[in-house]
C-alpha cells in the first residue's frame, strides 16, 4: 500500500510539474501577451502626449482618448477585451510569469526607443518616424505619401 500511494504521489508531482511552462487554454501565450502590452504603453503614452487648448477638459479628453488607442490595439491584435482581461488577471496571480513579460516588454520598448529618430531628426518622413515606432503603420494606419489631400477639395479661385 505504502508503494501504491507514493507511486501516485510521484506520479502526481510529475503532472503538475510538467504544464509549468504553459499558459492554460485561452489565455495569450507570453508573446501575444507583450506584443499588446508594449503596443498598449505606446498608445497611453501618445495619449498623454496630446496637448488640449482647454485645460479643465483635459483629463477627460486624455482619458477617453486612450480607450479608444486602447481598443483600436487590441482590435488590431484581434482580441477582445474580455479576452485580454482574462488574461491579465491570470498574469496578475502568476506574479513570475508577469514578471517575464514585464521585462520582455521593457526591453522591447527601449529597443524601440533607441531606434527612434533623436530630435533633429524630426524632419524625417512621417512614414519613417511612424514605422520605427510602430512596424506595421503602413498597413494599419491612413499616412499621406507627401502629397497634398486636401488639394482635391479646395475650390481654386480665378484670378
Amino acid at each position: 500500500m505504502k508503494k501504491l500511494s507514493t507511486a501516485a504521489i510521484i506520479t502526481l508531482s510529475l503532472f503538475a510539474c510538467g504544464d509549468a511552462d504553459r499558459t492554460p487554454k485561452g489565455i495569450m501565450s507570453p508573446d501575444d501577451m507583450k506584443d499588446v502590452l508594449v503596443d498598449l504603453n505606446i498608445a497611453e503614452a501618445y495619449g498623454n502626449n496630446m496637448s488640449y487648448s482647454n485645460a479643465a477638459t483635459f483629463d477627460s479628453l486624455r482619458q477617453e482618448k486612450i480607450k479608444i488607442y486602447s481598443k483600436q490595439v487590441l482590435d488590431l491584435h484581434h482580441i477582445s477585451v474580455k479576452e485580454f482581461y482574462t488574461s491579465y488577471t491570470w498574469y496578475e496571480d502568476h506574479p513570475d510569469r508577469m514578471k517575464a513579460v514585464m521585462l520582455t516588454v521593457q526591453e522591447e520598448i527601449t529597443k524601440r526607443k533607441n531606434k527612434a529618430p533623436e530630435m533633429g531628426e524630426q524632419s524625417a518622413p512621417l512614414k519613417f518616424r511612424l514605422r520605427i515606432i510602430f512596424p506595421y503603420a503602413e498597413k494599419h494606419l491612413l499616412v499621406s505619401d507627401g502629397t497634398d489631400t486636401t488639394k482635391p477639395f479646395i475650390r481654386h479661385q480665378s484670378k
